[in-house]
């Protein structure tokens, strides 16, 4: 049952998202999170950077979105790049402190709850006060939605997917 798997089976590194230091720059942030992006280094789900402190310690993470709007001014021209040259905003000004954690022993559900009363989707994973893990909400959804409905039967499949998706 959900209760019993603890989110040490479902974590996943903190390095598979980009990181980025709290006295970085919005334009230095978008240049490494487009170096990332070119390399194929950001997977789907995981392009959400995580922001430390010089001791790496987390401090919380950076939407792209705001990150966007910190240049969105910039790119009014008509011709050529955008001009990043002011988009000096350190982004821990634009961080968002998660609004909690859990330990490797913790049962998803205490990752779950979190995510709901908060509506967020990603929970960072801390042992000892330093980051372990990252716990994703689709990740929580799988593992409960196949202990809820594992159906094995293919006609009865089929009939969910002609009855239920529209794609």
């Amino acid at each position: 049952m959900p209760h019993s798997v603890p989110v040490s089976n479902l974590m996943l590194s903190p390095n598979s998202w980009p990181q980025l230091r709290a006295d970085a720059e919005v334009r230095d942030a978008i240049k490494l999170l487009r170096i990332l992006s070119e390399d194929e280094k950001l997977e789907h789900g995981r392009s959400t950077p995580l922001v430390f402190d010089d001791n790496y310690n987390l401090v919380g993470l950076i939407r792209l979105t705001d990150l966007l709007q910190n240049v969105r001014h910039l790119c009014d021209q008509r011709e050529g790049a955008c001009d990043l040259g002011d988009a000096i905003r350190p982004i821990r000004e634009l961080v968002k402190k998660f609004p909690g954690y859990v330990s490797p022993d913790d049962s998803i559900l205490k990752a779950l709850d979190i995510m709901i009363d908060n509506s967020v989707t990603l929970v960072p994973v801390l042992k000892d006060g330093r980051l372990v893990g990252m716990l994703k909400l689709g990740d929580i959804f799988n593992t409960i939605s196949s202990l809820l409905f594992d159906e094995e039967n293919p006609m009865e499949r089929s009939r969910i997917m002609k009855y239920l998706h529209l794609g």
